[in-house]
């Protein structure tokens, strides 16, 4: 199970973020390794993105140049990396978008969990991952 909890984003709050504890490393090299808060978006049907200077500071591997429909229907293309996850107790070699904005979880690295969002200041965010 993966914890997190919601940010509150105004006083008084009208929204607020959900984020949760990641752990990324270099998949060749786990000694290079970095723990951050990812705001949980199920909009983004990604893994996970990371700024460009994140990813230079665990020296990721270059996979890719994608295209990816954003919210507004646009399409950008970014560079891809691999990183290695730890992930409910798992390490997992993951693809990780460079995005220079908050770090993001999406859709992918949440498949096959629950995931429960208490909607308050400070409420919970729980995922769960579910059996077969």
């Amino acid at each position: 199970m993966i914890n997190g909890a919601v940010i509150a984003l105004d006083n008084p709050p009208v929204t607020g973020k959900p984020i949760i504890n990641v752990t990324i490393s270099n998949a060749s090299d786990q000694q290079r390794s970095i723990s951050f808060y990812a705001i949980v978006d199920t909009g983004f049907t990604g893994f996970l993105t990371l700024g460009s200077s994140t990813i230079a500071q665990l020296g990721l591997s270059f996979i890719t140049n994608q295209p990816a429909v954003l919210a507004d229907g646009t399409i950008s293309h970014y560079d891809v990396y691999a990183g290695r996850i730890a992930w409910d107790g798992q390490q997992r070699v993951i693809p990780i978008y460079s995005v220079d904005s908050d770090p993001l979880a999406g859709m992918a690295l949440l498949w096959n969990s629950r995931l429960t969002i208490d909607a308050i200041p400070n409420g919970m965010v729980t995922i769960t991952p579910l059996t077969s």
